[in-house]
């Protein structure tokens, strides 16, 4: 067993909200740079440059180990962190998603940009074509079903931001949502030791991530994983507490 330091929360430029700087190969040299070993791409509703980040870090010598994952937005404007086997799981269920979106226009380009499809040397190979900012067609509990039906773990992301959560979205925490985790979006204080506790209280494990949408945030919160190997396969065995992995909070 070794301790992994992991950023599984963090956007490229495919995300309405991320900055440009944003491309599989910036975003693997930073991680690295930070002293990741794992890290997970969860852009908003989309998965499609998950497998471009991970061709970035293989021609990289595999220094960091990249996970496929989406951000999903429910109806009720709660996030939930979904991560998968592999990217072409994360795409199936992404596709269900964007199904549920409307196609973007100008207007919309303008306020939140391309979209940008991008290869594993950062190249824009297109952009997406629906509004990833919205709200999915998914609610909370057909989200996290979405999730599990694609073989991936489902996340309650950022439980203690004021927005966008589902405690902000709820009121409160959802004993029978069926989560494979919480997530904190700092990695100390009040809040994140309130959401804790919560999560605690429900027999979940917690687990801290960055929700980087600019390189300078990559890492700035991090769990450290105890596992065999820096693979999906071991991050669930650690979310379940499995022969002797486990994850915490850096």
């Amino acid at each position: 067993m070794q301790l992994y330091p992991a950023d599984l929360h963090i956007h490229t430029a495919l995300s309405p909200c991320a900055a440009d700087e944003m491309t599989p190969p910036a975003i693997v040299r930073t991680a690295r740079k930070c002293g990741l070993a794992m890290i997970a791409v969860c852009d908003h509703n989309s998965a499609d440059n998950a497998a471009a980040t991970q061709a970035a870090a293989r021609a990289a010598d595999r220094a960091v180990a990249v996970l496929a994952g989406i951000e999903i937005t429910t109806a009720e404007e709660a996030h939930v962190v979904g991560l998968f086997p592999a990217p072409q799981a994360a795409e199936a269920a992404a596709a269900e998603l964007t199904a549920t979106l409307p196609a973007a226009d100008d207007a919309y380009y303008a306020r939140f940009g391309p979209q940008r499809r991008l290869d594993a040397e950062g190249r824009e190979q297109g952009t997406e074509p629906h509004m990833l900012a919205l709200a999915t067609g998914f609610d909370l509990a057909a989200a996290v079903s979405l999730v599990h039906r694609h073989g991936g773990l489902a996340i309650a992301a950022h439980v203690n931001r004021p927005s966008f959560s589902v405690l902000s979205q709820l009121g409160v925490f959802p004993a029978d949502a069926g989560f494979d985790a919480v997530e904190v979006f700092t990695p100390a204080g009040a809040e994140a030791d309130a959401a804790v506790a919560a999560a605690a209280a429900h027999g979940l494990p917690v687990l801290a991530s960055s929700d980087s949408h600019a390189l300078g945030d990559i890492g700035r919160a991090r769990a450290v994983f105890t596992l065999a190997a820096p693979t999906f396969e071991e991050v669930a065995l650690a979310l379940r507490g499995t022969a002797g992995r486990g994850v915490r909070c850096a």
